[in-house]
């Protein structure tokens, strides 16, 4: 508090005699760093989202006066009886109260010094700050203007937020404690002596931690506590001689939570990371890392960010590991820099020493392919007509059972474009795109592909519908080496593309259970023309066949995603939308989708040179989506063959997800996708789950099960207790089994969380 507490105060004894007190009395009233506490704590029962962890409350009335013309609230002095001692002193005894605003001083006794302005208080003294910030303490001395002063026996309460609402002031408690002296050090700075300090709500003591020194500065948004022991339900867990904390969201300097675990290779293990705030767009965090069986790894990770740049540089090292019998190592890479509004670039660069390294350390790998790691780097212009992308891009191979002849290229470079030009007449839609891109590798075919796709579109749109014809047309040319004698080095082809898209739409007024809705149909008709053109002297770079996933992939103009290929293709897609948006809300209640593609002639242009798919019914796609006004939610997308007369993909899904209780997830999903080319099929089921079993009880599942294999791929199964700072987890899980490895892996175990103190983990097996 900043304020200065007495300016013409109003003095009044709570029995309404007239005090002989005069002249004029001022008092700063400080900022305190903790929370309040006049009337008992709340806290409720509830069910719902963080229901087991919902904060302690306070309650208080608030302000009833309003500022004066300088901003300031007016004083007000009660007390039973208010005494003027000389000139200099004011003494108030029953009951005194000092208030400003919401600042405020209650005690037995209060005595105030003009000549210092210093206050000395007595008996059941409660210190309110005006963010709602209390102390309670038997005694306090303090000069207010600077805010230096001291308390005996005293309890803090931190408080997150307030709110008012029909005159009663409410503050959450984040945080709380006692201190055996409590020494304010100006302005938002406290000390204090024999300190216990506590994130839990009131009434749990159940983590808490005990100091024989405790800083908490306000300003600078930092904790310090020295001689500090973390207890559990009062059992010492560890004993840290110096330990810093952040008091806000700002990072802060200084040794993260340890963690410990074991594994069946590698031994024990114990990290000790360590985070160094530098300034406020760099960090960097050094984390030793100790393997019983291997040695002592070091990981490291700086990150910078400005107004024109990203950068992230993370590395490993574990020298002279016991078990593999040599160095080891891992390093990436990341930058992304803004050179003009126009211009940007991007680096991503990975290296690590050895194929099984991710196998052995279980690091985090989810960006990267189970095979390839990525090097690349690209220089990206854009504007309102004009995009260009400049690209070298390799990968390094991780995994030893990749042959040469799947391994990707390498593309150095690669260059694309396209235009986005203004519209032409009648709407006309037109441009280029393009791409140039060498393809090196030191054991097949390589060399440069120049692709050029200029095209023309004229929509005609309006309320009914649209109809949309395009031309695009298609050319490629290379410059090959590595090839066979008699081989043509220079092939060639172009190959224009036709389609017409044509589409309606109606609606009408309905209703969908019970509430008015707007009911759409769309009917569509895609036509779509390319010529057969020999491409069997063309190599294969990037091409695939591409898959449907969506009803959209039927509406397509090219059957291969890359651009070795450009597909022979005379066919007719017919297909039919509808939906169904609840007209109050706007909101989406159910989609359905369906669409029958026609081959009118033989596709002779394939990946494969033998390949020919015959005229006739192609694929029928399907897909619906419905959205309750509650939790729940489904969605269904199928592929039909016509040739196999079976249906060759099949993904459903449901899941519930209650607004009400964001604990309660249930997801169910069922794929199943067939290859008619070569036997093969993926047939699994797939659950997960986590519900509340009472307030603070969890269960928690996720199981994915082959129907095909009449087992369990992947199962992880435990329960959580929410003690509201502290959490506890018992897991079991079956690690997924890996291509050519019937090994199961299962591992158990028991993960202690306690809350802004971080996560003590123990794997058991």
């Amino acid at each position: 508090m900043t304020n200065s507490l007495f300016s013409n105060p109003a003095i009044t004894t709570r029995n309404n005699k007239p005090s002989k007190l005069v002249g004029v009395v001022k008092l700063g009233l400080f900022s305190i760093l903790m929370q309040t506490v006049t009337t008992q704590s709340v806290f409720a029962a509830c069910a719902g989202v963080g229901c087991a962890c919902e904060p302690s409350v306070i309650q208080f009335a608030s302000p009833t006066m309003l500022p004066g013309p300088n901003g300031k609230y007016p004083i007000s002095l009660e007390a039973d009886n208010v005494e003027a001692q000389g000139e200099d002193t004011v003494s108030l005894s029953g009951n005194a109260e000092v208030t400003q605003g919401r600042q405020t001083i209650v005690a037995d006794e209060l005595k105030y010094y003009r000549d210092t302005d210093r206050v000395v208080a007595s008996g059941s003294v409660e210190i309110i700050s005006e963010d709602g910030d209390y102390i309670s303490s038997d005694s306090i001395d303090v000069i207010a203007p600077s805010q230096i002063g001291s308390l005996n026996n005293s309890e803090f309460k931190l408080a997150t937020s307030l709110t008012s609402e029909g005159g009663i002031d409410t503050v959450e408690i984040g945080a709380r404690g006692t201190a055996g002296v409590l020494n304010l050090e100006g302005e938002g700075l406290m000390t204090m002596k024999d300190a216990n300090f506590t994130t839990c709500p009131e009434g749990s003591n159940a983590v808490m931690v005990r100091a024989g020194s405790l800083e908490l500065d306000n300003n600078a948004g930092v904790g310090v506590a020295r001689n500090a022991t973390v207890r559990f339900f009062g059992v010492p867990l560890v004993y840290l001689p110096y330990i810093s904390f952040p008091l806000n969201d700002e990072r802060k300097t200084g040794f993260l939570t340890p963690v410990f675990g074991s594994d069946t290779e590698s031994g024990e293990i114990i990290e000790i990371p360590w985070y160094w705030n530098i300034a406020r767009n760099q960090d960097a965090t050094f984390t030793p890392v100790y393997y019983s069986d291997r040695g002592t790894q070091l990981k490291a990770e700086y990150r910078h960010e400005s107004l024109n740049s990203q950068s992230l540089i993370y590395g490993e090292i574990l020298p002279d590991d016991d078990l593999f019998g040599d160095d080891r190592h891992l390093l990436t890479i990341e930058h992304v820099q803004k050179f003009t509004d126009n211009l940007r670039g991007a680096i991503e660069f990975n290296d690590v020493s050895d194929s099984q390294y991710f196998d052995d350390l279980s690091n985090d790998v989810s960006r990267f392919s189970d095979s390839f790691v990525p090097q690349d780097a690209s220089l990206t212009y854009s504007s309102d007509y004009l995009y260009v992308k400049v690209r070298a891009n390799e990968y390094q191979i991780v995994d030893d059972e990749v042959v040469e002849e799947n391994q990707p290229f390498e593309r150095l470079p690669q260059v694309t474009f396209n235009t986005n030009l203004p519209e032409g007449p009648f709407g006309a839609e037109y441009g280029l795109n393009g791409s140039f891109t060498n393809f090196s590798s030191d054991f097949r075919v390589e060399g440069t592909r120049t692709s050029l796709s200029p095209y023309l579109s004229i929509p005609f749109e309006n309320l009914w519908g649209y109809i949309e014809p395009k031309v695009t047309l298609h050319n490629r040319n290379y410059s090959l080496d590595n090839l066979e004698d008699g081989e043509d080095d220079n092939p060639s082809f172009t190959v224009p593309v036709f389609s017409l898209d044509v589409g309606v739409a109606l609606e009408k007024n309905t209703s969908w259970l019970g509430k008015d809705a707007l009911h759409t149909l769309e009917p569509r008709v895609f036509y779509v023309y390319a010529p057969d053109e020999d491409q069997s002297d063309i190599p294969d770079f990037d091409t695939g066949v591409s898959s449907l996933n969506s009803l959209n992939g039927i509406f397509r103009a090219h059957r291969f995603s890359g651009e070795d290929r450009v597909g022979d293709m005379n066919q007719i897609t017919v297909g039919l939308s509808s939906e169904i948006t609840d007209s109050e809300t706007g909101d989406r209640r159910f989609s359905a989708s369906i669409g029958q593609l026609y081959i009118i002639d033989d596709l002779e242009q394939n990946l494969d040179e033998n390949t020919v798919i015959e005229s006739g019914l192609g694929d029928l796609l399907a897909e619906f989506r419905v959205d309750g006004e509650n939790a729940w939610s489904a969605s269904g997308f199928f592929q039909y063959d016509h040739d196999e007369n079976e249906l060759e993909k099949v993904n459903l899904s449901v899941d519930y997800r209650p607004n009400s209780d964001g604990r309660k997830v249930i997801g169910l999903d069922y794929y199943v996708s067939k290859n008619f080319n070569n036997d093969t099929s993926t047939d699994q089921l797939t659950l997960s789950a986590h519900w509340p079993l009472t307030n603070h009880w969890s269960f928690f599942a996720n199981e994915r099960y082959s129907f095909e294999d009449s087992e369990s791929l992947a199962r992880t199964v435990g329960v959580e207790y929410d003690g509201c700072c502290w959490k506890i987890r018992f897991i079991t899980s079956d690690g997924s089994r890996n291509s050519g490895n019937d090994d199961d892996k299962q591992f158990y175990f028991i993960e202690l969380e306690l809350n802004s103190l971080g996560g003590i983990g123990q794997q058991l097996f």
